[in-house]
């Protein structure tokens, strides 16, 4: 990573597992000036023991007026982009995690003050980071199976085996409620398609016996403008873990598989070939947040385009809220 953005100020608002992966990692990176702030004392020190060069703050507002280079918020939804605003305001360069917020509403008035503010805004779309699913992008993009015509995504994992607390976490309502939570799929299936989203329908709700209140189970599907369509199965319930993706071309098939963190395997049959090709990959999970976070970091330094925008992460709030409207 270029030795001026080790070089910047950090802070990292909100210090729940993925404050504590993003502050570790911009540690492992080289970044030495990393404050924390959280409402929780106990995450707090939680993370400091994690990363002990992080210095903790007593609040946002005291982690603002240090001035910070960069802001990455790892807070609540319905936090981010009053969070955001401020950190703006505070000409900040800002790092957002995913979803951009509990509504596409105010995606709009964002933008403007970001263009405003002349700095940075990326909003932490990992998946769009992970080697194998770039893989399937680059041979999607060089035309191997023709063009594209149905995208398949399944991701399932069992709740209780990771989150205990899982019956508490989740307000029903929520745009990350749920299974709605791995609305990286979402996402996924709508950058592979690459177009914008004409229609939207939806099955969701506790299918289960986890005994969950926010939906276990959500059923997606998509209609892009032209001829292609999606299809995304989110579930809380299911053994084994299991995460991948179809992109059905007319000209042949890609299929992206990892249901675990430590390998990736990407499977193409095209026409002109007639056999299936199989890469299996050795994979890590924090390679990513690490590809992501020094992306980003480089453009702040370099003044170079940010790809996960405004514009892109909220394409996959609206989904999620079109499927909501139909409860």
């Amino acid at each position: 990573m270029n030795d001026e953005a080790k070089k910047l100020s950090v802070l990292i608002a909100g210090c729940g597992s993925i404050g504590k992966r993003h502050a570790r990692i911009l540690s492992d990176l080289g970044v030495e000036d990393i404050r924390v702030c959280d409402p929780s004392v106990e995450q707090l020190e939680s993370l400091r023991q994690e990363t002990p060069i992080v210095r903790p703050c007593d609040s946002y507002e005291v982690g603002l007026e240090a001035k910070p280079d960069c802001v990455w918020i790892m807070t609540p939804p319905h936090l981010h982009i009053p969070m955001a605003t401020r950190a703006l305001t505070a000409k900040c360069h800002v790092f957002c995690e995913k979803p951009l917020s509990e509504s596409a509403a105010r995606a709009d008035e964002l933008q403007r003050v970001v263009e405003g503010s002349g700095c940075k805004f990326m909003v932490g779309l990992c998946f769009r980071y992970h080697t194998g699913l770039l893989e399937a992008k680059a041979m999607l993009d060089a035309g191997r199976v023709g063009r594209l015509v149905s995208v398949r995504a399944l991701m399932g994992e069992h709740i209780p085996d990771f989150r205990p607390d899982y019956k508490q976490v989740w307000c029903p309502a929520a745009i990350s409620g749920g299974a709605f939570d791995l609305m990286h799929d979402i996402d996924l299936a709508i950058w592979y398609a690459g177009q914008d989203v004409a229609r939207v329908e939806s099955v969701f709700g506790q299918y289960s016996d986890i005994g969950m209140e926010a939906p276990d189970v959500v059923e997606v599907l998509m209609g892009f403008e032209d001829r292609c369509c999606a299809s995304v199965h989110l579930d809380f319930f299911q053994r084994p873990r299991r995460r991948q993706i179809e992109l059905i071309g007319t000209e042949g098939v890609i299929t992206v598989e990892f249901a675990s963190w430590d390998e990736c395997t990407v499977s193409i049959w095209s026409n002109a070939v007639g056999a299936w090709e199989h890469t299996t990959t050795p994979t890590n999970r924090d390679d990513m947040f690490r590809d992501e976070d020094s992306a980003f970091l480089e453009a702040v330094v370099t003044d170079a385009p940010i790809h996960c925008t405004i514009a892109e992460a909220v394409k996959s709030v609206a989904v999620v809220e079109a499927c909501l409207a139909t409860r």
